[in-house]
Parts: structure tokens; C-alpha cells; sequence
């Protein structure tokens, strides 16, 4: 920004010059109108969630995230606009989000219990502009002035804390960077959110499965219902983990076996690392209405978990797949085709038949 500023004002005292030995007005007495419009246009504020106006550049050419959430966010809207990440990809992710992201410099997270954010090779890369997108803490405005002011790089914050809000936020994005990309992804958002809740509202409240969202090394960490992670499941389905004080964290909440089988879920979905293809073997699980009936489920996890962890866009293909997965008989269209468009429009990736098959292994009913 200060590179910019000064070469503008270089620019200005040349345009300046020029015109004095013409013999045409000084630039003291040009108006801002008078102004050449490349010089006009070389900033412009926008306003941040948190109501911050910040001045970014006319034209948003290189970004960095803040962190993990804002990364995924961002590597769907204008990955060719990233100077770096702010964590590594795996070989898996990469083989959907391209392979040419392996070469971007890692710069760590601003947040968040790694806080290995390495500002002078951030500073190094030359973005225009940090983008950091999540739940706001109540400093967060403070921080990214102070971090905006040691960079003298502009920073913005967008919210986004649930599924209804994954729309707006790439309405922001749309303005933000000017893309045409994000706009396209704001209008899917809201379509897919508003398709489910109009199928889920028509269903009563008792013909809801009773379900469950399971993780961990034994399977017995639940999302519980009202959790930040935990959207999806309550929005579609009765979630029976009912807990005074849902985690918001990856790892759910600390449940134990005795207390799911007092809850006796109808329907389970599991992480895709936890117990998944082990469980219908487990004696101690075996009496559970889910595993007794076969009703369990493996959460599809490339290159995101559709569920949780992040939770974030990666949660709109996850929705539209565990509400068909409810309610089966309530729409008419082929979940193949839902899963290839969302790969297409958010990854850019054509989808194989192989891909599909091995993304939705344990996802769906033989």
C-alpha cells in the first residue's frame, strides 16, 4: 500500500510537471475530477464485518489467509490469486484443489493454538490484501489494526459461523475481490441451504431420525446439538447429543459409550478416520438401534470433511448429501450429479466415476 501511495504521488508530480511546461494549469489548482483516472481509482475502502473500513487496492490481484478456514474459503473463490498458504495441503487435497498449490509458500495461522504466523514471509510474498474469515473474538478488530499496521498490508474480516451464512459470506468475497466466482457461489449457498430446509420443514418433528455425529479414536465424541460443528445434523435430524455445554472444537465432546447407548441413536454418522469399518465387529456397540439396523454411516472427508472440522463451505455438498441421505424419498435428483456440480463449481475439478465411487464409500445405502 505505502509502495503504491508513493508511487502514485511520484506519478502526480510528473503528470504536474508536464502540464507546467505546457503551459496548463498548475496541479495546485486541478481538482480531484482533473485527476488522471488510473490515479483515482488506485484504492478504495470496503467495510468488514466487524465495521472496520479499510482501504484495499482498486484491483485485488494477491491474497493470503489468516488462517485454515479462510484458506479452504479462499482456494475455492481465486486460488490463482494466493501467494501462500497458510497451511500445508495433503496429496489427497491436492489431487481435487490442484497440484500446482504444493509450490506455494507455507506462512502458518494468525490464530488458534498454532499461532505460527510468520509475518516477514507473508511480507516477503507481497500480498495486496490478508483476508481472515470465521467467528469474531471480541479483540479482533484491535488485532488486525495491529497486525494490518506492522505489515502495512490491509486486512478484513468476514464472518461466518453457520450455514446460513456461508451466502453472505461470498457475497463479500464477490466485493471484495470483484469476482464474478464468488457471486456464483453465493447464489448456490443460498439455493442449496433453502432446498433443504424446504424439504425438512415439511417433515414433522417426530418422523425425524434420532442421530448422532460420532468421532474420535473409539467413536464415543459426539457434535452435540447447538455446537458450531454440529449444523448439519441438527438441521436435518433430531441430534440426540444433548450436552450443557457443546464444544466448538474439532474434537466434539468427551461422551462415552453407556451414555450414547442411553440415547440410542437411529442413526449414526462417523468421522472418516474413527470406527467406522470396525464397529459392526464391536460386541459393546452392537445393540445400538443404528448398528443393529445398519443405519451407520462414514462422513465423505476429501478434500474436506463434508460435516465438520473445518466447519465452513465445505458443509453446503455436506448438507445437501445427509439430507438425501434422511430423506431419501424426498428428492428427485441423483446425488451424482449433486456431488460432480459442487466439485466442478467449487473446485474446478471434474469429478471421475472412480473418485466418486471411493468419496462415497460407507456414505450411502447399498
Amino acid at each position: 500500500m505505502r509502495r503504491r501511495t508513493f508511487l502514485s504521488a511520484v506519478a502526480a508530480l510528473a503528470v504536474a510537471v508536464s502540464l507546467g511546461a505546457c503551459g496548463g494549469a498548475p496541479a495546485a489548482q486541478q481538482s480531484d475530477d482533473q485527476q488522471p483516472a488510473a490515479e483515482q481509482a488506485a484504492t478504495r475502502v470496503v467495510t468488514d464485518s466487524l465495521g472496520r473500513e479499510v482501504e484495499i487496492p482498486a484491483e485485488v490481484e494477491r491474497i493470503a489467509a489468516s488462517g485454515p478456514v479462510a484458506q479452504q474459503v479462499l482456494l475455492t473463490v481465486a486460488p490463482e490469486k494466493m501467494v501462500g498458504l497458510s497451511g500445508e495441503l495433503t496429496d489427497e487435497q491436492l489431487a481435487y484443489l490442484g497440484e500446482d498449490l504444493a509450490d506455494l509458500p507455507v506462512f502458518g495461522q494468525i490464530y488458534g493454538g498454532k499461532g505460527n504466523f510468520n509475518k516477514e514471509a507473508v511480507a516477503a510474498a507481497d500480498p495486496q490484501l490478508i483476508i481472515d474469515i470465521g467467528e469474531a473474538k471480541d479483540s479482533l478488530a484491535e488485532e488486525l489494526d495491529t497486525l494490518q499496521e506492522q505489515l502495512g498490508i490491509p486486512c478484513v474480516h468476514i464472518d461466518s459461523t453457520d450455514l446460513h451464512s456461508y451466502a453472505e459470506l461470498y457475497d463479500q468475497l464477490a466485493e471484495i475481490l470483484e469476482s464474478e466466482k464468488a457471486a456464483e457461489l453465493a447464489d448456490y449457498c443460498r439455493d442449496a441451504v433453502a432446498e433443504v430446509e424446504s424439504v425438512v420443514t415439511e417433515v414433522p418433528e417426530d418422523e425425524r431420525p434420532h442421530a448422532a455425529y460420532l468421532l474420535g479414536d473409539t467413536g464415543t465424541n459426539a457434535m452435540a446439538r447447538g455446537g458450531f460443528q454440529s449444523g448439519i445434523i441438527d438441521m436435518c435430524s433430531e441430534n440426540v447429543v444433548v450436552v450443557d455445554d457443546p464444544s466448538s472444537s474439532g474434537k466434539g465432546n468427551e461422551i462415552g459409550l453407556e451414555q450414547i447407548a442411553l440415547w440410542d441413536p437411529e442413526l449414526i454418522v462417523f468421522v472418516g478416520d474413527s470406527i467406522f469399518d470396525t464397529v459392526g465387529d464391536e460386541p459393546a456397540w452392537a445393540e445400538l438401534s443404528a448398528i443393529k439396523s445398519g443405519n451407520y454411516f462414514r462422513a465423505p472427508s476429501e478434500p474436506y470433511n463434508w460435516i465438520s472440522m473445518p466447519a465452513s463451505v465445505n458443509q453446503i455438498i455436506g448438507l445437501q448429501w445427509y439430507a438425501r441421505l434422511c430423506y431419501p424419498d424426498r428428492f428427485d435428483d441423483d446425488l451424482r450429479d449433486v456431488v460432480g456440480e459442487y466439485y466442478q463449481l467449487f473446485y474446478g475439478h471434474d469429478l471421475t466415476d472412480e473418485e466418486y465411487d471411493a468419496l462415497m464409500r460407507g456414505a450411502v445405502r447399498e
